[in-house]
């Protein structure tokens, strides 16, 4: 039982990536394994998730540039 929980909730979070990716939503779990995959290093912490998604807003918004499709 515990296994199948897992399993739901391993697909769940990968629809939610899908989705936050379509929508050019941040996604923090994306980026905390990108973190820990690139750039860890003793002594230094990935961005909380507040931190982040105020990064990832002022990347979105305040660059100047166009933020739409159309």
């Amino acid at each position: 039982m515990k296994k199948r929980w897992r399993t739901v909730k391993v697909s769940l979070r990968r629809i939610s990536s899908i989705i936050k990716t379509i929508f050019g939503m941040p996604d923090y779990d994306r980026y905390l394994q990108h973190w820990y995959q690139t750039h860890a290093k003793p002594g230094f912490f990935p961005m909380t998730e507040r931190e982040y998604y105020i990064y990832a807003l002022r990347e979105r918004y305040e660059k100047g540039g166009v933020t739409r499709c159309c």
